[in-house]
């Protein structure tokens, strides 16, 4: 589904979901989901609202009003917070980011339970886990699949069991803040070569075992992190610019757009020019 609420742009989708009495009862259940683009204009105020609402920041800046306090998510951050509560959400630049709305058993103490442990501003390596679990959820629905209320309500607790501050060995807590280092520097240089030995220096360790604690806190080798950026890179540009395919490749960080055009469609389905048309309606 498209929205064209004020503030977002034709290029955004999302789903919602009218659940049974029965699904109320028993499980955490999706309301709605969706990746919005967003301009400056884009604004959210409400008293209350009966849900929960979970935020991926792709780029620019979330900024919340809770009650009294106020937050604010940029890139690879997450949000989790209980929209019962009186709340002001709003972008004051370009914003991309993935949501899902969710209800359901328990729902609103797991939140609290989350928060108090994890904050309402996540900033985990686990982050990236979640990105990917909200990517996977809103291109699912675009492609006209469907589920049981039983897997989509696994999807949700996985997604929350990434939030709570998971218990990992002392040896991935001791390098936690460091894999997190890593992590920003290679979204914040997609356009510039990064070398494993790079980033290794970075956080202090050597290239084989950087390699291997990156992995595990993550779940994705050091190479396929940087690609994944490079493509989430060129989607933002190919969705929102009129650049040229060649000069978005340099941009993120390949030599061609041979290369982008190959990497691309491994990993999105479709070529550059097909995801263009599809997300800028041309």
């Amino acid at each position: 589904m498209k929205n064209y609420e004020i503030g977002i742009l034709p290029e955004s989708s999302y789903f919602s979901f009218s659940p049974n009495a029965q699904t109320k009862e028993l499980f955490l259940y999706p309301t709605m989901c969706g990746h919005l683009f967003c301009t400056r204009e884009y604004y959210i105020k409400r008293n209350y609202f009966p849900r929960l609402l979970l935020i991926y920041v792709c780029s620019g800046t979330f900024h919340l009003k809770l009650e009294a306090q106020e937050y604010h998510a940029s890139d690879g951050q997450v949000l989790l917070f209980d929209c019962t509560k009186p709340h002001h959400y709003y972008a004051t630049d370009a914003l991309e980011f993935y949501y899902l709305h969710f209800d359901g058993a328990h729902a609103h103490e797991l939140c609290r339970y989350i928060n108090s442990t994890s904050g309402i501003v996540i900033d985990s390596p686990n982050n990236i886990k979640v990105r990917n679990e909200l990517h996977d959820l809103v291109q699912f629905y675009e492609n006209n699949n469907s589920e049981s209320i039983l897997a989509s309500s696994g999807r949700i607790y996985r997604i929350l069991t990434l939030l709570d501050n998971p218990v990992m060995s002392p040896q991935l807590q001791k390098h936690g803040d460091a894999i997190n280092e890593a992590v920003r520097y290679i979204r914040s240089n997609v356009g510039k070569k990064i070398t494993l030995h790079e980033l290794a220096e970075l956080c202090g360790l050597s290239d084989y075992y950087f390699s291997h604690i990156f992995k595990e806190i993550t779940g994705f080798s050091p190479s396929n992190f940087i690609t994944f950026s490079r493509i989430d890179q060129a989607k933002s540009l190919l969705a929102n610019s009129s650049m040229t395919l060649p000069q978005i490749a340099k941009q993120v960080g390949y030599t061609n757009s041979s290369n982008l055009i190959v990497q691309f469609t491994n990993r999105v389905g479709c070529t550059p020019q097909e995801f263009r048309a599809q997300h800028q309606g041309e």
